[in-house]
């Protein structure tokens, strides 16, 4: 069976036809969108030269309308030249929506999104500021792009099995900028990343979410190398960027770590290969995900009326380093919520019995560089090998007493990470397999949720000497890799949008070769190649009579074209990735 999605939504609608339609594959956040209890545009804007000019404006719920279910419909058009540029959508000084977007044709492409975003009920009941920032340039020759952006709202009445149980209060962990009418993103590592907040007395569940990503020379930070292996190839200088492949997003409350978080890769839409993700753009790029920490073992302490510091942290991963912590590059763009749920009934949530077991992160690391020996005996470093893995175990515990009810709450983690590197030919070949896994339990639910991200790439490059934009170029790119959870979110089964475990199987592959003109940002006709294809399954118990208790999509792409795009209500096998077939100058590992 076929999904009918909602048509791109209002004023979309009459100007998408005949442009290229550009998707991530994801399942939709409800079964229809027809009849909705009320519908609203929140905004209509063309970012054009946009760095530090965001489009600020205010939200207001709809009048006399009763509503639990909130989608967003994010739509936009452009065309020209453009990057691949990253966006975010505050409401006051909470961050909702971390997103990317495609780069466009000169004929013109459109994309749709839809997010739910539910879980932020107790921000779209009241009027705010709303602020959305996407950092764009036009400068009339390589750059000329708009990005012609579209929000609207769409307003459910949805009856939930488990009930409908919002968060009492959400808390920005944030620089506190909406004031300015600007972002209040942290940039780490040179900001504080933290804030001080005074919760209620009577809080029953706490949970804090976070949204990271990485910039510049941090934007790809599962492909660069450790520090001091920076300089292997001095021939080609400032190709490698440093401190390592490992990344980590740390949660501290008051000084102790709470939890932590092994982002998940993503390829954004310029990265690596221009050409790889159109028209299928790489998994998560419309929608970068958050993750969460359940700090209800730490409402002792958070409930006694105090002022508590709550700081976000990225570090890396330093040979050098005795414990193998070390820094990251700038620029980390973070940002975090604290949701409470109260008690009514009660006055003052206590807590006994606080336990935290965190063990430092294991490091194993391996490297050989590979040397030739010219006539006159000087040495050239011809390869660079390593291989880093990582694990980790957090548990956190304490006994909640509220009244006269006493629980035992626990957030607990286990994580494990391997990043294996070759590359020849002064680095313009690399190759990259990479696996990050893990479980979690929290105190909302007794559901184990388990996480693993595969992903085999391999790149080669060839730059002309005198530079990329000098004279044209090519990269062939094969990717293949997957995203595969099995779990829920706490935040959603607080509130009652999920019920139980969910279930999502993503897999994407990908082979393309990009002959990149004086731009860089634009291919040439005739040269390009690329194939690739995207499977998508998804199930979960359904929590409300329009929840999406199964979908399916599989795609394949051909030079910019879609060739298939199945989807239906039910699941299908997702093939496992692979280790991607030898190519010609491709490293040995």
């Amino acid at each position: 069976m076929k999904i009918l999605h909602l048509p791109f939504l209002l004023a979309c609608c009459s100007f998408s036809y005949g442009l290229l339609e550009v998707f991530q594959a994801a399942p939709p956040p409800r079964s229809t969108f027809d009849e909705p209890a009320c519908r609203q545009v929140l905004f209509e804007h063309s970012f054009g030269n946009s760095y530090g000019a965001p489009y600020v404006g205010t939200y207001s719920p709809p009048s006399r309308c009763n509503f639990t279910t909130v989608i967003f419909n994010l739509s936009v058009v452009s065309s020209g030249r453009q990057y691949d540029r990253l966006a975010t959508l505050w409401l006051g000084d909470i961050e909702v929506w971390r997103t990317s977007t495609a780069m466009p044709i000169q004929s013109g492409i459109h994309w749709s999104f839809q997010k739910d975003m539910t879980i932020w009920h107790p921000l779209l009941i009241q009027s705010q500021k709303i602020i959305f920032d996407l950092g764009n340039l036009i400068d009339g020759d390589r750059y000329t792009g708009y990005f012609n952006t579209t929000l609207e709202a769409l307003y459910y009445n949805d009856q939930y099995t488990s009930g409908f149980h919002p968060a009492s209060h959400i808390y920005p962990i944030s620089t506190l900028s909406s004031s300015n009418n600007t972002t209040s993103l942290f940039s780490l590592p040179s900001d504080s990343g933290s804030v001080n907040l005074t919760l209620p007395r009577n809080v029953k569940n706490a949970v804090v979410s976070v949204t990271a990503s990485g910039n510049g020379e941090e934007e790809f930070w599962f492909t660069n190398v450790p520090t001091e292996y920076v300089h292997t190839f001095p021939s080609n200088e400032g190709w490698l960027y440093g401190y390592s492949p490992f990344r980590e997003v740390q949660v501290y409350i008051d000084g102790q770590l709470a939890g932590v978080s092994w982002p998940f890769p993503i390829l954004f839409t310029g990265g690596v290969d221009p050409g790889a993700w159109r028209p299928i753009v790489g998994i998560d790029a419309f929608e970068l995900p958050s993750s969460e920490i359940d700090v209800t073992p730490w409402l002792g302490l958070l409930a006694d009326g105090n002022d508590h510091t709550i700081q976000l942290r990225v570090v890396g991963f330093d040979t050098s380093a005795k414990d193998g912590i070390g820094p990251v590059g700038d620029n980390w763009w973070v940002s975090g919520s604290v949701f409470v749920w109260l008690e009514d009934a009660v006055e003052q949530t206590l807590a006994q019995n606080f336990r935290s077991e965190v063990t430092a992160v294991s490091f194993d690391f391996h490297s050989v560089i590979g040397t030739a020996i010219d006539e006159s005996d000087a040495a050239t470093n011809t390869s660079l090998y390593f291989a880093l893995i990582a694990s980790r175990n957090i548990s956190i515990s304490s006994t909640i007493i509220s009244g006269n009810n006493t629980r035992e709450v626990a957030w607990t983690q286990s994580l494990s990470f391997s990043n294996v590197q070759n590359m020849t030919d002064l680095a313009f070949n690399q190759s990259l397999a990479m696996v990050t896994s893990g479980r979690h339990t929290d105190s909302a639910s007794d559901i184990i949720s388990n996480y693993t991200y595969p992903l085999n790439l391999f790149s080669a490059y060839d730059v002309a000497s005198s530079g990329a934009t000098t004279n044209p170029g090519s990269v062939l790119c094969l990717v293949d890799r997957s995203k595969l959870i099995d779990g829920t979110s706490a935040l959603s089964f607080l509130t009652g949008t999920s019920v139980g475990s969910e279930s999502l199987k993503t897999r994407q592959n990908v082979t393309s070769n990009y002959h990149w003109n004086r731009t860089i940002v634009e291919g040439t006709e005739g040269l390009d190649t690329m194939d690739g294809e995207v499977w998508l399954s998804y199930s979960s118990p359904g929590a409300s009579k329009n929840g999406v208790v199964a979908y399916h999509r599989y795609a394949r792409e051909k030079n910019d074209s879609v060739v298939v795009d199945e989807q239906g209500w039910e699941q299908i096998p997702v093939p496992e990735t692979t280790s991607l077939p030898p190519v010609d100058g491709e490293p040995i590992v």
